[in-house]
């Protein structure tokens, strides 16, 4: 059963003829379970997809659906948002006022009393491979790559049908990188998520993924397994983006 749908997913930009297309008729499918990757260049329209399918931005034509009903609709309705994203920057997407724990149960729903809450902060915490007792702490005590797990604990804490991974390595070291990628591959395999991981860096998202879509100019211009699109790509700009990764490259898996 397919999870996300976008149907001719479309975002533009201003008016007229100064009318930009940031998405233009996108058609793509995270199936429940697996890991999506999305690459493509800087300006490609990628971030403004995830956006618009977290409800962010609005989008100007094509449908949003999660296991065939209106993504958007469910959330105008006030219900749990089911979408869930993780930014590019760790250091703006914490709120510096909030404690860590306060951060992640912020999201939660139907976590029941303030006992509750805190044995979930833990649990989450410890899902991201952090120490339960970070909870009390503000997000300036930590580093780039512990802000970037607590922000994919507070994902996590929605309880969400889908996550959207936007860039979430890019402003790291890369040995910080390759620990988070490694964490992103584990929670897939312990909790069943579903993924749409967004990056520029195909070895990034061939390390993760399931699948891939390549994007260019607000066009998904290829899509398949990451084995098939890897072994035989069909459009040339995906080959180029491959010659762009000497042999490979493969991100080096670094111990937790």
């Amino acid at each position: 059963m397919s999870v996300l749908e976008l149907r001719g997913l479309t975002v533009r930009y201003g008016h007229g003829s100064s009318a930009h297309q940031a998405v233009d008729g996108v058609d793509l499918t995270v199936a429940e379970g697996s890991i999506v990757g999305l690459v493509g260049e800087s300006g490609s329209g990628k971030s403004t997809l995830g956006k618009a399918a977290v409800g962010l931005v609005a989008p100007s034509g094509g449908e949003i659906l999660l296991d065939g009903a209106d993504a958007l609709r469910k959330r105008r309705r006030g219900e749990r948002r089911p979408i869930q994203m993780v930014f590019q920057d760790p250091y703006s997407s914490l709120n510096p006022r909030m404690t860590i724990g306060e951060a992640i149960a912020e999201g939660m729903r139907g976590a029941g009393g303030r006992a509750s809450r805190r044995a979930e902060v833990a649990r989450l915490l410890d899902l991201v491979r952090l120490d339960p007792a970070l909870a009390g702490r503000l997000p300036s005590d930590l580093s780039g790559g512990q802000r970037q797990r607590i922000a994919v604990a507070r994902a996590l804490a929605a309880r969400p049908d889908v996550i959207i991974a936007d860039e979430i390595t890019s402003a790291l070291d890369v040995s910080v990188q390759g620990a988070l990628l490694n964490l992103v591959r584990e929670l897939q395999r312990q909790l069943g998520l579903s993924l749409l991981f967004i990056s520029h860096n195909l070895a990034v998202v061939r390390y993760v993924s399931d699948a891939i879509a390549v994007m260019r100019d607000g066009r998904i211009v290829e899509q398949g397994s990451t084995e098939r699109l890897l072994a035989q790509p069909t459009d040339p700009y995906t080959r180029t983006l491959l010659e762009s990764v000497p042999r490979f490259a493969r991100v080096t898996e670094v111990p937790r």
